[in-house]
C-alpha cells in the first residue's frame, strides 16, 4: 500500500473515532450533523452518551477510502434507460447520464436518431441532459430508434457513445443506482487531462445513502459503494457525507492534492573497455569497447502531454550500438545463456505490462489530446476517404494530428497522419458473404492479436458499388480466437438486404451483405519491405472539407503506389456532397471470398497496372431547402478505369456508374420515390434500372404500394442475361399492433424482350414481437426463378441468453450448370447462454443444401467456471462438404483450455488445439493435420521460493503446397529463492528445451535455417556471509545438436563453471574475484580462467570497476569467439 494510502486510511480512521467521540455526547432528541476535519471536529452540539451508541456503530461499520488514483484513469461517457426495456413512439422514458469526468463538461444531450428514416439516420430528438443527471421525455415518432448520449466542453468539443436501441430495450445488467464504470465511448474529443480521485466504502448501515463530490450515492446489496472522479490539477476538499433517516447523518472530509505532473522511469548504461591479449577465434587483438543501454520512462503534464519511452540496445560494440535501433528484433527461439535474459523468473511478485508495443529495440510515443508522434508498432487509421482507407498493424513511425480548434459539429479543424513502416507480418483480407448465422473461420490461424479490423459492407453484386459500411467494435459486436482464427458475432449477419424497392429480383434482397476480416498473421517465412503514407484535412468551414491522401506498399506480393483527393460539403446531417478521385500505380494485396463461413474459400488475386477512379454522390434532404419540404434527392457518379487496385476494388475493365434518385411526399397520405441506375464497362456489360414507387397510407395500419420497374440489360458471355423488361408489384402492408405486422406482394412482368427471364412471384412475410426478448421475422415466396423464402427467429433476453433459429432459401443459387441439382437452402441455429454462475454455453450449425454439393458446419464451446479462480474452455469446430463435382471435404478442430487465477499463490493457463482436414478441392489435395499445445504457470512456493514453467508445442503435416511440416517444442522451468526479509542466500535456475525442426528463416531469406534440438541449463546462487563478504556459484550447460536441411546432426554441447567472492571493502568499495571452468564435449577440451575486479561506488546509482580474466572465454556460452582475456573498465549507471 502506498504511503499516500496508507495516510488516507488513517486519517479517516482517526476522522471516524473523533466522529463517534462527538456523537458520544449528542442528546437523542437533537437533530442535525456533526462534522469533523481531519480529525478536528468543526460543528456539532454537546450532547449526551447514552443516546448515541447505535450511532456510533453504524459509523465504525461505514469503512470509507478516499485515495488518488494518478493520471491514467481513463474517461468514460455512458447513458442508460430507466427502467429498462424496450420503447415505443408516445411512451415515457427516463434517461440516466453516467461520466466520471463531470467537471470538465458544460452540457450534455440524449440524442434521439431514426435509422430507419427516408434520407438516412436522422436525428429526430435532442433532450438536453445534466452529467450524471436523469431526465424524462415522449418517445417520438420513428421507424428503428437509437439514442446516444452526448456531452459538450466550453470549447464545443463533444463526446458521444455508441448507439442502443429504444425499441428493442437495453438488455445491459446494470443498475439505475450503483455505478458500474461502464464506458461506450466511440467519438472522443474533449480535452480530459487531470487525475482521478476514487471514494469507496463498505458496510454502510442499511438504508443510508452517500452523498460524495456533490452526487447521491446508494450502496448495492453488499452495502459498499464506489464513485470515481477527474479533477482538473488542484487542492481539492473531499467530503464524504453520510445520511441516515435512522440516525444522525455524519461528514468525514479529507484533502487531496492532484498534482501537475506525473513521472516514473527506470535506466541503465553499462559499458565496458577492455584489450583483448588471447588468439581467439576472431583472430583480433588489441582494444574493444562495448556496452547496452536501456531505459523505460512515462510521464504526463497537467496540460494532457504524455511521453512514453523505451529502449534496449542489447550487448553490442558501442560503434554499433546505435545503428540498428530502428531494425525488427526477431526473437530466437533458443534459449540462450545470457546471464541477464535466462531466468523467465525473479522471485520479487513483478508482472509485465507491455506499454511501449514495439517488435524493435526502440518505443517513444508522445502525445497530447488526440495528437501524437511514435515509433513502434501502431495501426493505422486512414479514414475519410473510400477508395484509400488503410487498416493495418505496422511497425514503424506514425504522427497524428487533431487540432485543438473543432467546428460546430466538434470535427477537428485540422487532422493528417503520417506513417513509415517495416512490416514483419503479413496482410490478410477474408471476405464473407453472410450466412444467417454469427461464426465465421478466418483464412489464416497464428492471427497477430489486435490486428483485426472487421465491418459489415452492403455491396451491388452487380455494379460492385459500395452502399454501406460499418466496423464492428471487439466485445460489443464480436469476439475473436486468435490461434484457431475463429470470428463469433454477437448477432447473426444475413446474406441479402433489399435496396428499399418494392420490385426485387431475389426476394431476399438485391444487395450482398459482407463480413470483411482484414488483420495481419504470421507468415511461414519472414516477410520483408516497406510502408508508408499520409492523409491530411482541413475544414475550411463548418461545412466544407478537402482532404488529400497518398500510400506506398512493397509487402510480399504488393507494389503499389496510390494517390487521391477528395472533399466534402456538409450542409446538414443528411444533406451533403462528396467528391473524391485517386490513383493506383502497381498491384496491392488480393483477398479471399467464402460464401459458406469460411470452410471454402476462393482466391481473388489484386490486379496489376495502373488505374484511376472518379466518386462524385450527394444528397438533399429537402426539409434543409424549405420549411415545407419533406423528401430527399440523391445522386452519383463514379468511373473507375482498369488497372484500379484498392481494399475495396479490383478494376480488370474500364467502367462507369451513375445514378438519380428522388422521394418526397406529394399529400400526408402519399409518398412517391423515383430512382435511375447506369452502368457499363469496356468489357460490354451494360445494365439500366429504372423505378418507380408509389406509397398511399390508407389509415394508421394499412399501406399500399405500387411500383413501376424497366432494366435493360447486356451481358456479353450470357444470352439468358440480355435484353429488357418492365415489370410491375402491388403490397399491403398492415400494421396490427406494435407486436405484429404482415405483409404481402405480387409482382409480375408485362414486356420483355430477348433472352431475360420473366420475373414473376409472389409472396407474403410479416415481424411478430412475441415478447420483449423473442421475435419471429420471415417470408415465402414463389416465382418464375424457384421458391424463395426466409425466417429467422431470435431470443435475447438479457444479453447472456440468446438463442436464433433462420432458414433461407435463396432462387439466385439456382446455377445454370448441367446436372447441379435442386438448392433446398440452407438452415441456421444457434445460441449463447449463461446456464448459471459459473457456465456459458454457445453454439451454432450451419447446414447447406445447395443442390449435389451439401455442406454441414457446427461450432460448440462452453466456459465453465467451477470456482472464482477456475475456468475450463472448451470448443468444437466441424464442417462437412460433399460436392460431387469438386470432392469432398472434411474440417474438424478441437480446443480446450484452461485458466486457474490465484493472485497470491498460483496462477496458470494452458490450452490445447488440434485441427483435421481431409479432402481435396479440384486437383488440389487439402490434408492436413495440426497440433498445437501452450500452457504456462507461476506458483509462489511461499513466502521465499518461486516457480514458473512454460510450454509451447506445434506440430503439423499438410499435403498443401508452399506450407512445410513443422515439428517444434519449446519448454521453460525457472526458479527463484527470494526471501523478502533476511537474505543471506539468493538463487535463480532455469532450464529451456528446444525442439525444432523445422528450421528458423536465415537474414530474412527463403532460405531454411538449421534445425535444432537442446537442453539447457543454468544456476546463479549468491550467499552473504555477513555484510561484507559474499560468495557465488554459477553453472551453465548446454546439450545440443543441429543440422542444416539434408545433413546429419552435430554435437556443440558446454558446460561452464564459476565461483566467485566479493568483499564489500567499506560503503563504496567492492572487490570480486571468480574462477571459471568451461568443458567443450564435441572437442573434449577443459579451459580455466581467473577474474578478478575491483569497484568504486559513486553515488546511489553509479560505478565504476577494473578488472583482469586470465582466460580466453567469458561466461556467457553464447560467446564463441574466445576473445575475452585481457584487461578491462566496466562503466555502470542505474536509474
Amino acid at each position: 500500500m502506498s504511503d499516500r494510502k496508507k495516510s488516507t486510511k488513517l486519517s479517516l480512521l482517526l476522522t471516524s473515532s473523533a466522529l463517534c467521540l462527538a456523537l458520544g455526547t449528542a442528546r437523542a432528541e437533537e437533530a442535525g450533523f456533526s462534522i469533523v476535519l481531519n480529525g478536528d471536529t468543526v460543528a456539532g452540539d454537546v450532547i449526551e452518551v447514552t443516546d448515541t451508541r447505535a450511532a456510533a456503530i453504524a459509523l465504525r461499520q461505514a469503512d470509507i477510502n478516499v485515495q488518488y488514483d494518478g493520471f491514467y484513469a481513463t474517461p468514460r461517457l455512458d447513458a442508460m434507460t430507466l427502467p429498462g426495456g424496450s420503447y415505443s413512439a408516445g411512451s415515457a422514458v427516463t434517461f440516466q447520464s453516467r461520466t466520471n469526468y463531470p467537471a470538465y463538461i458544460s452540457r450534455g444531450e440524449i440524442r434521439i436518431i431514426d435509422t430507419g428514416a427516408d434520407a438516412g439516420p436522422k436525428t429526430v430528438a435532442i433532450v438536453p441532459i445534466n452529467a450524471n443527471g436523469r431526465v424524462e421525455t415522449v418517445v417520438p415518432a420513428g421507424e428503428q430508434l437509437v439514442y446516444v448520449h452526448r456531452v459538450y466542453d466550453a470549447e464545443g468539443r463533444y463526446d458521444e457513445t455508441s448507439p442502443l436501441s429504444l425499441t428493442r430495450g437495453d438488455a445491459r445488467p446494470v443498475s439505475a443506482s450503483i455505478e458500474e464504470g461502464t464506458d461506450r465511448t466511440v467519438v472522443r474529443n474533449i480535452r480530459v487531462t487531470g487525475g482521478a480521485v476514487t471514494i469507496s466504502g463498505q458496510n454502510v448501515a442499511p438504508g443510508a445513502s452517500v452523498l460524495a463530490m456533490g452526487e447521491v450515492i446508494r450502496p448495492g446489496v453488499n452495502s459498499g459503494f464506489v464513485i470515481q472522479r477527474i479533477l482538473p490539477p488542484g487542492e481539492y476538499p473531499i467530503e464524504v457525507r453520510v445520511i441516515n433517516p435512522a440516525h444522525r447523518n455524519q461528514i468525514i472530509e479529507h484533502d487531496v492534492t492532484v498534482p501537475t505532473s506525473e513521472w516514473v522511469g527506470v535506466g541503465l548504461v553499462d559499458l565496458t573497455f577492455g584489450r583483448n591479449e588471447g588468439d581467439g577465434v576472431a583472430a583480433e587483438t588489441g582494444d574493444y569497447s562495448r556496452g547496452r543501454l536501456a531505459f523505460y520512462t512515462k510521464g504526463r503534464y497537467a496540460n494532457g502531454t504524455t511521453v512514453t519511452a523505451s529502449a534496449d540496445t542489447g550487448d553490442e560494440d558501442l560503434k554499433d550500438i546505435f545503428t540498428n535501433l530502428d531494425q525488427n528484433d526477431p526473437r530466437s527461439l533458443m534459449g540462450r545463456m545470457d546471464s541477464d535474459l535466462a531466468y523467465p523468473i525473479y522471485g520479487d511478485g513483478s508482472t509485465i505490462v507491455d506499454d511501449t508495443p514495439t517488435s524493435g529495440k526502440f518505443y517513444v510515443r508522445v502525445e497530447r489530446n488526440e495528437t501524437h508522434a511514435l515509433w513502434g508498432d501502431f495501426k493505422s487509421s486512414i479514414t475519410g476517404t473510400e477508395y484509400l482507407r488503410n487498416e493495418r498493424t505496422l511497425y514503424g513511425a506514425q504522427g497524428v494530428y487533431r487540432s485543438d480548434q473543432v467546428t460546430a459539429n466538434g470535427d477537428a479543424r485540422v487532422a493528417g497522419e503520417v506513417y513509415a513502416a517495416q512490416p514483419d507480418n503479413l496482410p490478410q483480407r477474408d471476405v464473407f458473404r453472410g450466412t444467417g448465422g454469427s461464426s465465421y473461420v478466418l483464412r489464416q490461424q497464428d492471427v497477430s492479436v489486435g490486428s483485426e479490423t472487421l465491418t459489415v459492407e452492403v455491396r451491388d453484386p452487380e455494379t460492385g458499388r459500395v452502399i454501406d459500411r460499418r466496423r464492428l467494435v471487439f466485445g460489443a459486436d464480436y469476439d475473436i480466437n486468435y490461434v484457431q482464427g475463429i470470428v463469433l458475432l454477437n448477432r447473426p449477419l444475413t446474406s441479402r438486404v433489399s435496396d428499399g424497392s418494392l420490385i426485387n429480383a431475389n426476394p431476399n434482397g438485391d444487395y450482398d451483405v459482407n463480413l470483411i476480416a482484414q488483420y495481419e498473421y504470421s507468415p511461414t517465412l519472414e516477410a520483408d519491405g516497406f510502408s508508408y503514407g499520409a492523409r491530411a484535412q482541413a475544414w475550411v468551414s463548418d461545412e466544407l472539407r478537402v482532404g488529400v491522401s497518398g500510400m506506398a506498399e512493397k509487402t510480399g506480393a504488393a507494389d503499389q503506389e496510390a494517390v487521391g483527393v477528395d472533399l466534402r460539403y456538409q450542409r446538414s446531417e443528411t444533406t451533403f456532397v462528396e467528391a473524391e478521385y485517386a490513383e493506383t500505380d502497381g498491384p496491392g494485396f488480393g483477398y479471399t471470398s467464402s460464401t459458406d463461413g469460411g470452410l471454402t474459400v476462393d482466391d481473388t488475386a489484386s490486379v496489376d497496372g495502373a488505374g484511376s477512379a472518379l466518386r462524385v454522390e450527394g444528397q438533399v434532404d429537402l426539409a434543409d431547402v424549405s420549411e415545407t419540404g419533406e423528401g430527399v434527392v440523391s445522386a452519383y457518379y463514379e468511373d473507375r478505369t482498369a488497372g484500379f487496385s484498392t481494399l475495396d476494388y479490383q478494376v480488370d475493365a474500364n467502367e462507369t456508374l451513375w445514378g438519380v434518385a428522388a422521394e418526397t411526399a406529394i399529400s400526408e397520405a402519399t409518398r412517391i420515390k423515383l430512382s435511375y441506375d447506369d452502368y457499363q464497362n469496356d468489357a460490354g456489360k451494360e445494365l439500366r434500372e429504372t423505378e418507380l414507387n408509389v406509397t398511399h397510407q390508407l389509415n394508421a395500419q394499412t399501406a399500399l404500394t405500387f411500383g413501376l420497374a424497366h432494366q435493360e440489360r447486356v451481358t456479353p458471355t450470357s444470352a439468358a442475361q440480355t435484353g429488357s423488361r418492365t415489370d410491375a408489384a402491388l403490397r399491403v402492408d398492415h400494421q396490427y399492433s406494435d407486436t405484429l405486422a404482415v405483409y404481402g406482394y405480387a409482382q409480375g412482368t408485362v414486356g420483355d424482350t430477348d433472352g431475360l427471364e420473366e420475373n414473376n412471384r409472389i409472396g407474403v412475410g410479416g415481424r411478430v414481437q412475441l415478447s420483449d426478448s423473442f421475435a419471429v421475422s420471415g417470408e415465402i415466396s414463389g416465382g418464375t426463378s424457384g421458391a424463395g423464402a426466409r425466417v429467422l427467429a431470435e431470443y435475447d433476453r438479457d444479453g447472456n441468453n440468446t438463442a436464433y433459429f433462420g432458414y433461407t432459401l435463396d432462387p439466385d443459387r439456382n446455377t445454370s450448370q448441367t446436372g447441379f441439382g435442386q438448392d433446398y437452402g440452407s438452415f441456421v441455429a444457434g445460441a449463447r447462454r449463461q446456464v448459471n454462475e459459473r457456465t456459458k454455453v454457445f453454439g451454432e450449425t450451419n447446414y447447406d443444401l445447395f443442390g449435389n454439393r451439401t455442406a454441414l458446419t457446427n461450432i460448440y464451446g462452453v466456459q465453465y467456471n467451477p470456482t472464482s479462480l477456475l475456468t475450463y474452455t472448451a470448443t468444437v469446430e466441424t464442417g462437412r462438404i460433399n460436392d460431387d463435382t469438386n470432392g469432398d471435404f472434411d474440417r474438424n478442430a478441437v480446443s480446450f483450455g484452461v485458466v486457474y487465477k490465484d493472485a497470491d499463490r498460483l496462477s496458470a493457463r494452458g490450452r490445447l488445439e488440434y485441427r483435421n482436414e481431409r479432402g481435396v478441392d479440384g486437383a488440389s489435395n487439402r490434408d492436413s493435420d495440426t497440433w498445437l499445445i501452450a500452457a504456462d504457470a507461476r506458483h509462489q512456493i511461499d513466502e521465499k521460493q518461486y516457480l514458473l514453467a512454460e510450454f509451447d508445442a506445434l506440430y503439423t503435416e499438410t499435403s498443401l503446397t508452399g506450407l512445410p511440416d513443422t515439428e517444434y517444442v519449446e519448454g521453460t522451468l525457472g526458479y527463484a529463492y527470494r526471501p523478502a526479509q533476511s537474505d543471506p542466500l539468493n538463487v535463480l535456475a532455469s532450464y529451456t528445451y528446444l525442439y525444432d525442426m523445422a528450421g528458423q528463416t536465415v537474414n530474412g531469406t527463403a532460405q531454411e535455417g538449421p534445425r535444432q534440438r537442446a537442453h539447457i541449463i543454468n544456476v546463479n546462487a549468491n550467499y552473504d556471509l555477513n555484510p561484507e563478504w559474499t560468495l557465488g556459484a554459477k553453472v551453465g550447460a548446454r546439450w545440443s545438436e543441429q543440422a542444416d536441411v539434408g545433413e546429419d546432426f552435430v554435437s556443440n554441447d558446454a558446460v561452464l563453471a564459476a565461483l566467485n567472492v566479493r568483499y564489500h571493502v567499506v560503503h563504496n568499495w567492492d572487490i570480486l574475484v571468480e574462477g571459471r571452468a568451461l568443458h567443450a564435449e564435441d572437442i573434449g577440451t577443459t579451459e580455466y580462467s581467473a577474474l578478478g575486479a575491483v569497484y568504486r561506488h559513486v553515488g546511489e546509482n553509479f560505478k565504476v570497476g577494473v578488472g583482469y580474466n586470465t582466460g580466453r572465454f567469458s561466461d556467457d556460452l553464447r560467446d564463441v569467439t574466445y576473445d575475452d582475456k585481457g584487461v578491462f573498465i566496466n562503466l555502470v549507471a542505474k536509474f
